[in-house]
Formats: structure tokens, C-alpha cells, sequence
């Protein structure tokens, strides 16, 4: 008993069911790790399996947003999001300073810190 008639039909769901399974990758579970320093943050990521270029940072105000995405390499229009983790950064960090690197299978994103945030200063007191 025939129920699904249109090869081309069967051809593309199946490999939808593979890419949203990961079948033919097997992609295991995403690791965040959180360190922090005296001079700032940094939030490592690993997992298993994604490439550098899969990988999005993207930041927001003060919001951090990491994510990945697996591309179908047969259908580009057709992904499927592997992880994605969003922080709220805390005032101290400088955002313009935030750099991402990828180096030996992981995702480094550092978190600078203001560099006057941990040296002390003079107010000065005003005469009215």
C-alpha cells in the first residue's frame, strides 16, 4: 500500500526529517561555560560537530544573543537552529570592546570591563 505516491514529495521530507535529526552530522548537546575576571568576562561555547561559520553572535543593548544554525548543504533556503543562549550583560561591560573568537573547536566571546569601573577616584566637592 502505497500512501505517499510523489517521489519528490518523499525525497524532500526525508531530508528534512534528517536535517532537523541530525542524522547524517549527529551533533551532540551545546556546553556554556562562564569565567569571570578582574578585567571582565568571558563566555565559552562548545559543540560538537558545528563549524566556525555556523556560529552568530549578536549583541543588542546590553543583550548578548549566541546562537548556531545547521545549513542544508543540498537546500540553503532550509536550516535548522542547533542552540541558541541569550544573556543580559551587566552594566560594567564595555560593549564596544566585546570580540568573538572561534579557535580549536570553541566559541570564545570576552566581556570586557570598564577600566575605570575598578580604580578608585576623587569626587569633587562643589561650594555652593
Amino acid at each position: 500500500m502505497k500512501l505517499i505516491k510523489d517521489k519528490k514529495f518523499l525525497k524532500n521530507i526525508a531530508h528534512q526529517i534528517n536535517l532537523l535529526n541530525t542524522i547524517g552530522g549527529g551533533v551532540s548537546e551545546t556546553y556554556v561555560d562562564i569565567k569571570k575576571y578582574k578585567k571582565g568576562a568571558v563566555v565559552n561555547v562548545w559543540a560538537a560537530g558545528v563549524n566556525p561559520e555556523s556560529y552568530k553572535v549578536v549583541l543588542h543593548n546590553n543583550q548578548l544573543t549566541l546562537f548556531s544554525v545547521l545549513h542544508s548543504q543540498e537546500n540553503p533556503e532550509m536550516a535548522a537552529p542547533l542552540f541558541n543562549r541569550t544573556f543580559i550583560l551587566p552594566p560594567q561591560v564595555d560593549l564596544s570592546r566585546i570580540e568573538a573568537v572561534h579557535e580549536g573547536g570553541q566559541l570564545q566571546v570576552r566581556l570586557p570591563y570598564f577600566e575605570s569601573i575598578n580604580q578608585p577616584r576623587e569626587i569633587e566637592i562643589k561650594l555652593l
